[in-house]
C-alpha cells in the first residue's frame, strides 16, 4: 500500500513540473508592431546577447537547458529586408531540443515566402539533428545505467 502512494504521490509531482517546462512564456514576436519599434523593443530585453550573423543583426535570449530564442533581423542587404525572425528551441522531457520560426515580414512577398521556408527547413535539421544527438546517447548508455 505505501507504494502505492508514494507512485501517486511522484506522479503528481512529476507531471506537473513537466507540464510547467513546457508551458513557460517564451519570448515572442509581435508583427504588428514596425520593423524598427520591434527591433529596439527586442534590442532593449535584459540578458539580451546582441550580434551579426549571415545579413541578420542577431539578438539571443536563454534559460539554459530549457529554452533559448534567437531573434534576426534582416539588414539592409538581405533580399527579404526588412524583415524580423523569431526561433524558439524547447528542450523537451526526452532530452530533444525543438525548433519553432515565425517571421514577420514588412516588404516583399516573394522574398518572405522565401524566408519563411529556409526558416522551417532549418527548424527541421535542427529538431532532427537534436533527436539524432538523443538517441546515439541512449545506444551508448549501458542498458543497466539510471535514466539521464
Amino acid at each position: 500500500m505505501q507504494q502505492s502512494r508514494t507512485a501517486v504521490w511522484l506522479a503528481g509531482v512529476i507531471a506537473p513540473a513537466a507540464a510547467v517546462a513546457q508551458t513557460v512564456n517564451l519570448p515572442t514576436l509581435d508583427c504588428t508592431v514596425d520593423f524598427a519599434s520591434l527591433q529596439a523593443v527586442v534590442q532593449a530585453l535584459p540578458g539580451a546577447e546582441r550580434g551579426e550573423d549571415g545579413g541578420f543583426v542577431t539578438v539571443k535570449l536563454a534559460e539554459p537547458d530549457v529554452w533559448r530564442v534567437e531573434y534576426g533581423f534582416t539588414t539592409r542587404w538581405h533580399p527579404a529586408y526588412p524583415a524580423a525572425t523569431i526561433r524558439t528551441f524547447r528542450k523537451q522531457v526526452t532530452g530533444v531540443w525543438t525548433a519553432q520560426s515565425k517571421v514577420c515580414g514588412y516588404g516583399s512577398a516573394d522574398q518572405l515566402s522565401a524566408l519563411m521556408a529556409e526558416m522551417k527547413s532549418g527548424d527541421k535539421k535542427l529538431t532532427d539533428a537534436s533527436r539524432d544527438e538523443v538517441e546515439r546517447g541512449k545506444q551508448s548508455r549501458s542498458p543497466l545505467a539510471p535514466p539521464h
